[in-house]
């Protein structure tokens, strides 16, 4: 079993997923099932992290760099082997340009 580490982004990008699902859109049991979908795969990931590959960019595999669907956004996060951690880095909306801005992210640290 891996233990989750959430970065500071992950967080602030959850709550602001479940902010615009509840508050914008209106639609408060959506943001709930939103939420719960979402601790589903976080049980997915301490069991088995290596569920879903490496993603197709080279640069961004080399960090590596793997993706969960949760319904439209995506759950975007790094295993470390020899500490049995995850590393949940990003969760963003599907269609955004996470490529460019993953890679602008990694470029700039």
């Amino acid at each position: 079993m891996f233990d989750l580490i959430f970065t500071e982004t992950v967080n602030n990008d959850i709550i602001s997923s479940l902010k615009y699902i509840n508050d914008v859109l209106e639609a408060p049991m959506a943001a709930e099932n939103h939420f719960k979908e979402l601790k589903e795969k976080y049980e997915k990931l301490k069991n088995n992290p290596y569920i879903r590959p490496l993603v197709r960019n080279k640069f961004l595999a080399s960090k590596g760099i793997r993706f969960i669907m949760v319904k439209n956004y995506m759950l975007i996060y790094m295993i470390n082997e020899k500490d049995k951690t995850v590393l949940l880095y990003r969760f963003m909306y599907g269609k955004r340009d996470w490529i460019n801005i993953l890679t602008n992210e990694f470029e700039n640290e």
